[in-house]
C-alpha cells in the first residue's frame, strides 16, 4: 500500500503555546559577526569621532 500523508500541522500550535512562545531577549550590544566589514569599519570610525558628549563640555571650559 503506497503512503499518502506528507505533511501535516496537527498539535503544533498546541506544543508550542505549552511553553509559550517567547520573543527573543533583546542585548544593549548585537553581534556584528558575520557582518559586513567594510560597513562595520565605517562604524568603527563614526563611534570614534562622535564626540557630541565630550564636545559640549570641552567647549564651556
Amino acid at each position: 500500500m503506497a503512503k499518502s500523508k506528507n505533511h501535516t500541522a496537527h498539535n503544533q500550535s498546541r506544543k508550542a503555546h505549552r511553553n509559550g512562545i517567547k520573543k527573543p531577549k533583546r542585548h544593549r550590544h548585537t553581534s556584528t559577526k558575520g557582518m559586513d566589514p567594510k560597513f562595520l569599519r565605517n562604524q568603527r570610525y563614526a563611534r570614534k569621532h562622535n564626540n557630541t558628549k565630550n564636545e559640549s563640555a570641552s567647549d564651556e571650559e
